[in-house]
């Protein structure tokens, strides 16, 4: 069935489309469904879905992705997270958090975390309901096109996004789902009223959103990347959402910036598994905060709100952050 040059229907990634929802389609358009897609593909010895497939796929079975679409090898690899290789993160583990990226949390091919966003405005225009690769970046917190905040579970029943598992006790269902509906409950993913993002700076809105459309292109005509300046908005993230490094910081925020006190969990976390909630409303704290830098910075530093070397001591010399 899947022994020709091609595969009877090979169709190409989406723009942005990250592996995972492509490896879905494909198999979905094959006439296939997932779980058997994976056993005539590719390997049958090695469990496709008990990794996260976006991070850790195989050499082999992004070369044979490749081969039997058409696709070059080069352009299958941006469909992974080693696309923000060196860009977000410096180099893809096999193990541990990265920076920027939400994890999945897998335990026997369930999410266990909501590593997996999603616009619901991009899903519901899609005749062909996909995932970005970009909405695996954890500042990724509201659409740059639609300008409302992003999703990362089903409205109805709470569970994460975990498309692979759709045809889960579907034993008997021909017709291959719509990616758009939740894979527990069956209802959609789109059908309710989203919400829209605040623009209360507009500023900081527009560098944000200029970062965002630079994910969703794929870094092409992107210019080049100040990844030291990413770093720093990290630790930054880091910084306001921690009680012990500066108890004073998030009050001193919403006092220049006019923003409402939001309680943050104390439980410590990275940042990237934090509530898209939370880590929405300590980026829109931290993206003014490095705006004129150093300014800002340096006088939070100066009335004693933030401390020098709770936030550079991470970075290698501060002659290279004068080019941020």
């Amino acid at each position: 069935m899947l022994s020709g040059k091609l595969w009877p229907a090979h169709p190409h990634p989406l723009p942005g489309e990250c592996l995972s929802s492509w490896m879905v389609r494909t198999a979905h358009h094959n006439g296939l469904k997932v779980q058997s897609f994976g056993h005539f593909a590719f390997d049958k010895r090695y469990e496709l879905w008990n990794r996260d497939i976006d991070r850790l796929a195989p050499e082999s079975l992004l070369e044979q992705m490749s081969v039997k679409t058409g696709i070059p090898l080069k352009e299958t690899k941006k469909t992974t997270l080693s696309l923000f290789e060196g860009r977000l993160f410096e180099s893809t583990s096999l193990s541990g958090q990265l920076r920027w990226i939400t994890p999945l949390k897998l335990y026997h091919r369930k999410h266990t975390g909501y590593g997996m966003q999603y616009c619901p405005l991009c899903l519901a225009e899609s005749t062909d309901a996909y995932y970005r690769i970009a909405w695996r970046v954890a500042f990724y917190t509201f659409c740059p096109k639609h300008l409302i905040l992003m999703e990362d579970r089903c409205r109805h029943c709470g569970m994460a996004v975990a498309f692979h598992r759709i045809e889960l006790g579907k034993y008997h269902q021909l017709d291959a789902p719509d990616l758009a509906v939740c894979w527990k409950c069956g209802l959609s993913l789109t059908d309710f009223t989203p919400t829209p993002v605040n623009i209360w700076h507009q500023n900081v809105h527009r560098r944000w959103k200029w970062k965002l459309a630079v994910l969703d292109r794929g870094f092409v005509n992107s210019g080049q990347i100040k990844t030291q300046r990413l770093n720093l908005l990290h630790q930054l993230c880091r910084i306001i959402a921690s009680y012990s490094l500066a108890p004073d910081l998030q009050h001193y925020l919403c006092e220049k910036t006019d923003m409402p006190f939001q309680y943050i969990s104390d439980v410590k976390v990275a940042f990237e598994q934090r509530s898209l909630s939370e880590r929405h409303y300590i980026l829109e704290l931290a993206w003014w905060l490095i705006e004129k830098y150093p300014r800002k910075i340096n006088e939070a530093i100066k009335h004693k709100k933030l401390r020098h070397h709770h936030l550079y001591k991470d970075f290698i010399g501060l002659r290279l952050l004068r080019r941020l």
